[in-house]
């Protein structure tokens, strides 16, 4: 019986430490392997890892085979041990904490915009991969791996740009080429802003001032080009989402001129829509209308559908988020009867966008972008696609709304295949700038888009064709900065009068001047 007994506890103590084993590591692996992590992502003295809780652990479904392999997940509470400023630039900062941890950028709270103070405690959701190795647990560093080394100097020291991009250099490498695609997304927006941040500190200072523009290989990037092509003006288009990221590097005071579409300028303009936390923008002028730009709806064109209110249930690419196409081709949709709950939303681009079409990955694409648009040109000619029209209530409705739209008609011959005229609306693209920009630079930026014998097709814009000062105040629904008006004023042909506006000023919100008032 003695005998029984002993042999059933030795199988119990056998099943726990096996149990153990296939759990991962205990909590005191887990804690060394924190700690040298963030040894090797921080400057030493920068943290101390306070507490941590584990939170349970699963088996690796993509391990090599033959190796076993578990992911551990837990609970870590830093305390800063001095002040120390995630977001800073000469330093691995936040990206360097989310590749210690394992951690989303939601997984990490008590981080400060600013900077943070010691004592300070900042916690982490995170995970940890390790690999069995006989009676131990390993943790797995990726093929090519090398430990980052913690930087030898303070964050607030002096430091070369060399030093700087050798120390954000060793936290990409750091990340394991595992990682969610939230960590590597916080690595990438990161050293995106950085990189906007320093284009446009340089363009100001050696070029002159940043014009943002949009997309690559997008209408605005290419007008933006088009326009300082050969002339003598300082100015460096940039990179950017769209109209609606344009508009807040424009108020963040990061670019001194902006593309836009116009019904998201009056939006930043008074304070509304996607623009409501930040509040009215109410420096903001813009210099002209350049072109009309459409709302294209577009189906394969053996779908069923034969109007937007049709496309319930169905998966449409909306655009990119940060783009003002994205927030119009939404407001449209709702105008026809459909909530966000009605379909899918696939917050991807235009060109991604037709190809999920063409792949049947998606139903509709829904864009606002000046005809021609070559990637909608081009996909025409590659599969059969239809142009959906918008309802007319819905047309009426929306130009009624003073909000920036006015009706259009994408006429027959425009693309391929397309012989019949096509009702929908459109908004102004528009020129903006803000208070930084004096009425000398204004004037003659003003004058270098609009005076005659400018070939900007030529230069890569197509829409470039349709500038001109008679339509240089279409759909203008902010107020437009007064040396631009005076330089349009000038540039009108002689015993012409300036063409009037093509939309009313807005109204005054909290202290802005009249339409057509200089921005202060």
């Amino acid at each position: 019986m003695r005998r029984a007994l002993f042999t059933l506890l030795i199988a119990l103590v056998a099943s726990a430490w096996l149990a153990g084993c296939g759990g991962g590591p205990p909590a005191d692996g887990i804690r060394a392997g924190i700690n040298e992590r963030l040894a090797q992502a921080l400057p030493p003295g920068t943290v101390e890892l306070a507490g941590l809780d584990r939170r349970g652990s699963q088996a690796d479904t993509k391990a090599p085979a033959g190796e076993t392999r578990r992911v551990v997940y837990f609970d870590a509470e830093l305390k800063l041990l001095r002040d120390y400023d995630f977001g800073a630039w000469d330093s691995p900062g936040v990206a360097g904490l989310v590749s210690a941890l394992g951690a989303g950028p939601r997984g990490i709270t008590g981080i400060t915009s600013g900077g943070n103070k010691a004592g300070d405690i900042i916690r982490a959701h995170g995970t940890a991969l390790y690999r069995r190795d006989g009676e131990r647990w390993v943790g797995v560093l990726p093929a090519g791996y090398r430990p980052a080394e913690a930087p030898t100097v303070a964050t607030d020291a002096q430091r070369g740009p060399a030093a700087i991009l050798d120390a954000m250099r060793k936290v990409i490498e750091s990340v394991q080429k595992d990682a969610s695609p939230a960590q590597r997304a916080v690595i990438e927006q990161e050293l995106t802003t950085a990189h906007a941040n320093i284009r446009a500190r340089l363009a100001r200072v050696n070029e002159g001032y940043a014009i943002a523009a949009g997309a690559e290989h997008g209408q605005y990037l290419r007008f933006a080009k088009a326009l300082v092509d050969g002339a003598r003006v300082r100015a460096m288009p940039l990179v950017t989402h769209g109209g609606e990221e344009n508009l807040r590097l424009l108020r963040a005071g990061k670019v001194s001129v902006a593309l836009a579409q116009g019904d998201a300028a009056l939006e930043a303009y008074e304070g509304k829509g996607v623009f409501a936390a930040d509040g009215p923008q109410a420096s903001l002028r813009a210099i002209g209308s350049l072109y009309p730009e459409p709302v294209h709806v577009l189906v394969r064109d053996a779908d069923p559908a034969r109007s937007v209110s049709e496309l319930r249930g169905k998966r449409i690419a909306v655009g990119e988020r940060g783009s003002a196409s994205r927030v119009t081709a939404l407001r449209v949709l709702a105008a026809h009867g459909l909530t966000d709950k009605d379909f899918k939303a696939e917050e991807v681009g235009l060109g991604t966008g037709l190809v999920a079409l063409r792949q049947k990955q998606v139903d509709a694409v829904i864009q606002v972008i000046g005809v021609p648009a070559d990637s909608i040109r081009d996909a025409l000619g590659e599969m059969p696609l239809r142009l959906l029209p918008l309802d007319e209530r819905v047309i009426t409705a929306m130009v009624g709304q003073k909000a920036g739209y006015f009706r259009a008609t994408i006429a027959p011959g425009t693309y391929p295949g397309l012989h019949t005229p096509v009702r929908t609306i459109a908004t102004a693209a528009i020129l903006v700038t803000g208070p930084d920009l004096s009425d000398t630079e204004v004037a003659e930026l003003t004058r270098l888009v609009y005076r005659h014998g400018r070939d900007f097709v030529a230069r890569g814009s197509a829409q470039g064709a349709q500038i001109a000062v008679a339509t240089a105040r279409e759909g203008l629904m902010i107020p437009q900065h007064l040396a631009a008006a005076k330089a349009l004023d000038a540039l009108a042909t002689p015993g012409i009068p300036p063409a009037k506006p093509g939309g009313t000023p807005a109204k005054p919100v909290a202290t802005p001047a009249a339409s057509g008032a200089r921005a202060q």
